[in-house]
């Protein structure tokens, strides 16, 4: 009920479901200054109000990590990488469609509060401390900016720029062109350069670094080959940033690997010596504002609690051991193991990281303690949700006993940017250029860390990469954006998303036999269209 509320809300400053805040109201009441609430009019008068306000805007921005489910859909969900028991398939993906809705709502609710900084920021009677100080707040709700309008362009394609503060009813936005969408991320971002600090202020807080690596990313988009190069190494050579290759933080006394240690609750953020994090996502249970915590564990865990031991007895019980997973999100035949068969011993894929093994733990099964096996008394329509592999960087060791936290939520925070990626963002800017030889050095860099045979200059190709980015970043990356903005959702599902049936059986994903070519993008909402009265908002094909 609280979501719906909050959508509710939302929505109510929408206009053409854009989340521009619009008053409706005549000029004599505009010029009237509110004292018993706050308003733009007399929230930005001095520096706190500005942080206040861009601390709801990285609110915004973790929304779509703690979101509702059409959040999640793009982390993988019908991609490459998952699929979904849910019923909502490509072939119901409309213009009323709910995932393309959710995530235009979002995405302009979020380009309207940081455009409302960035407006009232050049008031003249803001009390700022310095001309520094307004920069950088500026430059973080100019970074915003560039994010929104990024994701927007890889979902959408072209989409209308929001540029300006919208103080009264507009019935007549138009979409700008993919590519004039990016120009303007990248104008964005090169401000951001300029003004945001080097070192993190707190953890979580945005510095140059990650807008370059973001810039890095929408250089790729524009196919400026050198700019990528240039703005990743400007990271990759930054001595302040390094991939960890020795065990870390906390819990080394524990069992593991340095790929383990990267994703244990309490080891992402810079502060406990992550060299490798450049921009982390903040949660924290129980605090005010700490969020709502990341499904990962619910939505990629097996849903062993439905598995049956041979004599039929409930043959698993929720526990510590194997937390409150409820396979939302099942990986594809080709995540659990075909990507994985070049290099096997590959770290990403040990024991540590990748659990294949599952001991019945209900101490009234006669089968207690035992390794678990399939076959027919696992017989379910559902069973691939239960034979699913468990990526454990997916969860973390909350007492899952204590039923406030017994919900699949895992409040570790959560990698947006790590320097793993950028150098697989650089590799693709080499491949684009056509030398495949630094290419495959940078990706080899990443490979070394995780043990894994070095690929070939000769084998490197795109979609290489993107197997290389599925090792390293499964779970973490937003994959459905990747795959959207580089135009290969649709090969990509077709070639990888099939499922691992408890049998042992192998069948195409229902994402695989529905999707199609023009789901490279998602369809523009029609309460956009309709609502925009005053302009002709064109519908993306085959929608």
């Amino acid at each position: 009920m609280k979501t719906n509320i909050i959508k509710f809300i939302k929505r109510s400053v929408l206009l053409v479901g854009m989340s521009i805040l619009m008053v409706y109201c005549d000029e004599a009441y505009l010029d009237e200054v509110p004292k018993d609430f706050l308003s733009p009019e007399n929230a930005f008068k001095d520096p706190q109000g500005f942080e206040n306000a861009i601390t709801g805007v990285y609110n915004d921005v973790r929304d779509f990590w703690d979101g509702d489910w059409e959040m999640y859909m793009l982390f993988g969900n019908y991609s490459d990488v998952t699929f979904s028991y849910n019923p909502k398939r490509y072939n119901a993906q409309t213009s009323t469609y709910s995932l393309a809705q959710s995530n235009w709502d979002e995405a302009y609710y979020l380009l309207k509060n940081a455009q409302l900084i960035i407006s009232r920021a050049e008031v003249e009677d803001v009390n700022w401390d310095s001309e520094t100080q307004k920069k950088e707040i500026i430059a973080e709700a100019r970074f915003f900016r560039a994010w929104g309008h990024r994701l927007l362009a890889h979902m959408f394609g072209g989409v209308p720029i929001i540029n300006e503060e919208i103080s009264s009813p507009k019935l007549d936005f138009v979409r700008s062109s993919r590519d004039e969408v990016y120009r303007f991320c990248k104008e964005d971002l090169e401000y951001a350069i300029e003004n945001l600090p080097y070192e993190e202020k707190a953890p979580g807080k945005l510095t140059k670094a990650a807008a370059y690596h973001l810039l890095a990313e929408v250089d790729l988009c524009l196919q400026d080959w050198g700019g990528a190069i240039n703005a990743a190494s400007m990271v990759i050579d930054d001595p302040n940033y390094q991939l960890m290759t020795e065990r870390f933080g906390r819990r080394t006394d524990i069992e593991g690997d340095v790929y383990w240690d990267l994703h244990q609750r309490g080891n992402t953020n810079r502060n406990t010596g992550n060299k490798e994090a450049i921009w982390v996502i903040q949660t924290e249970y129980g605090v005010v504002g700490g969020g709502k915590g990341f499904k990962t564990e619910y939505m990629w865990g097996p849903w062993l609690e439905r598995i049956k031991d041979p004599d039929g007895n409930s043959g698993f019980i929720r526990h510590n051991q194997y937390g409150r997973a409820w396979a939302h999100r099942t990986p594809t035949y080709w995540l659990q193991q075909t990507v994985w068969e070049d290099d096997w011993n590959d770290m990403r894929n040990s024991t540590f990281n990748i659990r294949r093994e599952f001991y019945y733990n209900n101490p009234k099964s006669n089968y207690y303690g035992q390794k678990m096996v399939y076959g027919p008394f696992i017989d379910d329509s559902q069973s691939f949700r239960y034979c699913q592999c468990f990526f454990m960087k997916a969860t973390c060791e909350w007492d899952h006993a204590n039923t406030s936290r017994y919900d699949g939520r895992v409040y570790k925070d959560a990698y947006a940017m790590r320097l793993a990626e950028t150098y697989l963002l650089r590799a693709e800017a080499y491949l684009g250029k056509g030398d495949k030889n630094n290419a495959a050095m940078d990706i080899n860099v990443v490979r070394s860390r995780a043990n894994a045979a070095p690929v070939a200059s000769a084998d490197v190709d795109i979609d290489y990469i993107l197997d290389e980015r599925a090792r390293e970043l499964a779970v973490e990356e937003m994959r459905t954006l990747t795959l959207m903005r580089l135009g290969l959702l649709y090969e990509r599902t077709k070639k990888c998303s099939y499922q691992l049936w408890a049998d042992g059986s192998v069948t195409p994903s229902m994402g695989n036999e529905t999707v199609e070519p023009h789901n490279n993008l998602l369809p523009i909402p029609q309460t956009a269209i309709d609502l925009n009265s005053g302009a002709v908002l064109e519908q993306n094909p085959g929608y």
